[in-house]
């Protein structure tokens, strides 16, 4: 055998071994997965799981709709915690009815921490910071929610407004007049993560002794915030500044760390119509997706989108996404340490 073809040969089995692991390896964390347009028009049907407005839901399926005309899509709307438990009982009786997830991010990790989610690495994902989207490709963030300190701008002169973590710790603020949600345990674990074991300890014992106010609703603190009920609360920038809009006398600051909770979209390991669901997911990430996403006042997660509003841009704030299970947040704990009844 000639020399060169000899030097082939020997090369040939070792690159097909190569080959073949780096194929692997990509299938392992579904780098390689794409959506195949033909195989969702066989599958016809796309079943969406979501923890949003019903709405919300409502008009992403008929613009997905509209954009793929061969595939009809139907969706079930629950809050995050029933619908986690749906899809738990789902599993344990063996029914897989569901294609594509969309609720809080600990919600959805522990979907992936269960087995209960395939990876899928949408073409979108690059338009998506890091820490907002999972490494291995089970989950991207599609639009978030950032917790900070707001207040009533009537009860709460100018020169006294809360601007940092620290200065709820004045004791101006001592005995009721801060509101936190009683489910708050997400910015609670957010804040040690960001701070510090340690830091985040003593800054949270000196925050109880300030005798915070309990509520449970966002929507509702930040209600009860507008009509005077109390000065100060800890809750949604982005629902305060909804109503601030509408002209209620109440605004909020940029803090650092701003917790952010996000809300990432995932498809199911064991989907009906897997690449259906894949379209979704790509619908949604996308730059059309994030524009509508806006439209509902919501704030994409999409890097290339205009923020909802400038104060807004999470390119100007000191973003900490909490990537952690619903289980690993302990709202039991969470109750206890703050004397939650």
């Amino acid at each position: 055998m000639p020399a060169k073809e000899l030097a082939t040969a020997k090369l040939l089995p070792l690159a097909i071994f190569l080959a073949c692991g780096v194929t692997i390896a990509f299938s392992e964390i579904g780098f390689s997965q794409t959506a195949d347009i033909g195989a969702a028009k066989k599958e016809r049907a796309i079943v969406f799981y979501a923890a949003t407005r019903a709405s919300d839901a409502d008009e992403a399926m008929k613009r997905f709709m509209k954009k793929y005309p061969f595939v009809k899509g139907e969706y079930y709307r629950a809050g995050g915690d029933p619908l986690l438990q749906r899809i738990l009982t789902e599993a344990k009786g063996g029914k897989h009815l569901w294609d594509v997830v969309s609720a809080l991010g600990p919600q959805i990790i522990s979907l992936k921490e269960k087995g209960l989610l395939a990876p899928y690495k949408s073409p979108h994902q690059r338009f998506y910071p890091k820490g907002f989207y999972d490494p291995e490709g089970y989950w991207t963030d599609t639009y978030d929610l950032f917790i900070t300190i707001a207040y009533n701008t009537q009860l709460v002169p100018k020169d006294k407004v809360p601007d940092s973590w620290q200065a709820l710790l004045d004791p101006r603020w001592k005995d009721r007049k801060i509101c936190l949600d009683v489910r708050r345990q997400d910015w609670f674990v957010g804040m040690r993560e960001a701070l510090g074991k340690e830091q985040a300890r003593v800054y949270m014992e000196r925050l109880r002794k300030q005798n915070p106010l309990f509520q449970q609703g966002n929507t509702l603190i930040v209600q009860l915030m507008a009509a005077g009920e109390f000065p100060v609360a800890i809750t949604y920038a982005h629902s305060v500044e909804q109503m601030k809009e509408k002209g209620a006398p109440i605004d909020w600051v940029t803090v650092d760390p701003m917790i952010a909770i996000t809300e990432p979209i995932a498809l199911s390991k064991n989907a009906p119509h897997p690449n259906a669901g894949k379209l979704f997911i790509d619908f949604l990430l996308s730059k059309e997706g994030a524009e509508l996403l806006k439209e509902q006042q919501r704030v994409p997660a999409r890097s290339d989108v205009e923020p909802l509003t400038d104060r807004l841009n999470p390119k100007k704030l000191k973003l900490h996404p909490v990537n952690i299970s619903s289980e690993k947040l302990d709202p039991k704990t969470f109750r206890e340490y703050f004397g939650i009844n």
